[in-house]
């Protein structure tokens, strides 16, 4: 299949490097006749793209590729077979090719625009991959709890990877994973600042009354710009639960927020007892 006349279609930067001289009637003709099988487009469209690092220019390629990306899932609503489904199939695929790493981020977020579950596995398989790694968790949350078992068996095999064990955990966190409580409680114990922080953030997200405990004995710990973020969780997960575990963090805040620049901490907490 010759894509070439709907790349065409597309403007080219100038020399300033801003996109002039739009046809928009030649570029909407172009995306409408390329989503009449938009399987194939996407399947040359993706042996087009370029590493930003090397010669040539794929400016069109991308273009196309991203218009029809924040189409499909519209246009698939007017089909009887999932079209949508079916492109991000030829995408996530794609991935397993030997395209230059970016090529590869560039094609996972398209799929953060148009993906579902169908392609869960084929991106989560990069959330082991740095460099491409944050692509894939933000493609994954995107796409919703669907995501959270990629998560949960990824971040056993990146725990000793800080990086990519902090991307993981906030991925569960933003999906709010009741099914990795245990993950979140372990994070707390972290000597890293951010994957405690995580870990907060992630019990507060679930709102699970058990893990109380542990939760104030870890806020405790925090200090500086930590000791705000876990401030914040506290009251956030005192709204999540019933008024009698509610009154414990407000009870933990009263002894704990003792500073003169958390003043404002105590009056928050008089008025909530």
């Amino acid at each position: 299949m010759d894509i070439q006349s709907y790349l065409d279609s597309f403007p080219l930067p100038a020399k300033r490097g801003i996109l002039s001289d739009v046809n928009k009637e030649k570029t909407d003709k172009a995306i409408q006749e390329a989503m009449k099988d938009p399987e194939a487009v996407a399947s040359q469209i993706v042996k087009r793209l370029l590493d930003p690092g090397v010669e040539g220019n794929d400016i069109q390629a991308r273009h196309l590729l991203h218009t029809m990306a924040v189409r499909i899932p519209h246009h698939s609503r007017k089909e009887k077979n999932n079209k949508r489904a079916k492109f991000s199939l030829v995408l996530a695929e794609a991935l397993s090719g030997d395209h230059p790493d970016r090529v590869k981020a560039f094609v996972i977020r398209q799929l953060q625009i148009c993906g579902g579950e169908e392609v869960v596995p084929l991106i989560g398989a990069f959330l082991i991959v740095e460099g491409i790694a944050d692509d894939a968790a933000q493609a994954l949350i995107a796409i919703g709890k669907v995501s959270a078992g990629q998560f949960r068996e990824v971040l056993p095999k990146v725990k000793n990877n800080s990086i990519l064990y902090r991307n993981v955990l906030h991925g569960l966190a933003e999906l709010a994973d009741e099914s990795s409580k245990d993950f979140f409680l372990e994070a707390i114990k972290n000597e890293d600042d951010e994957c405690r922080l995580l870990g907060l953030w992630g019990l507060t997200q679930i709102g699970d009354s058990s893990t109380l405990g542990p939760f104030l004995k870890a806020d405790q710990k925090e200090k500086g710009f930590s000791r705000i973020k876990a401030t914040s969780y506290c009251l956030k997960f005192a709204e999540k639960i019933s008024k009698k575990d509610a009154t414990k963090i407000y009870r933990h805040l009263q002894k704990t927020r003792t500073l003169p620049e958390e003043k404002y901490l105590q009056e928050i907490v008089a008025s909530a007892l």
